[in-house]
């Protein structure tokens, strides 16, 4: 599992609770402080791999802007938010998630979870090789107000992952599936979805 976006841990923790030793997670956050938050809550794992670096659509440095420090909304588009300000910056690491797993010989992703405050969309364009050769199952997304700051729409996300994946909304009873794309669906509040790589679900 590929946990991008990891904050302080709080995903993987969920998901080790469940699977214990029988999963593999290579967790990503960027940000310094929280990195540190996040080795420390993972240091008893030995099936954790944790890297201080963001993923993106190329390798390079970007700005991050933070509220506060191991701040949970820390994006790469500085936000608009009332009563808060992003004034707090960190130059941050870019890796393409091609990339990591060529360099780390990688050849499948059961689940990839992605968090990243709006830059979604960038980590996806940086996976394109993967995904399109079937080597992604599983991928959960955020769709919300923060792709106002990144002027991302859900429609980017149809056209990228529709010819390889089912697209679904999450919901509290389970998944809603979305056969094809409507404006409707461009709603900037935060919602979760999930793509299932129709290999995966042909196999």
């Amino acid at each position: 599992m590929f946990d991008v976006g990891a904050n302080q841990g709080q995903f993987a923790q969920a998901v080790l609770k469940i699977f214990d030793q029988n999963v593999i997670i290579y967790s990503f956050e960027p940000s310094v402080n929280t990195f540190c938050i996040l080795k420390e809550a993972l240091a008893d794992y030995t099936n954790v791999t944790i890297y201080n670096c963001g993923l993106g659509e190329s390798n390079e440095e970007l700005t991050l802007y933070m509220d506060k420090k191991a701040s949970g909304e820390a994006s790469l588009y500085k936000r608009q938010v009332p009563g808060k300000t992003y004034e707090m910056t960190e130059t941050i690491k870019i890796i393409t998630l091609d990339n990591f797993c060529v360099d780390n010989n990688i050849n499948h992703i059961h689940y990839l979870k992605l968090d990243v405050e709006g830059h979604e969309l960038s980590v996806l364009k940086g996976a394109k090789n993967t995904f399109s050769s079937a080597k992604i199952d599983w991928i959960q997304f955020e769709f919300g107000g923060c792709n106002i700051d990144s002027r991302t729409y859900f429609r980017d996300f149809f056209d990228l992952l529709s010819p390889n994946y089912n697209i679904y909304r999450l919901v509290r009873n389970g998944l809603v599936p979305i056969n094809r794309y409507h404006e409707t669906l461009e709603i900037f509040t935060t919602t979760n979805f999930i793509a299932i790589s129709k290999a995966y679900a042909n196999s």
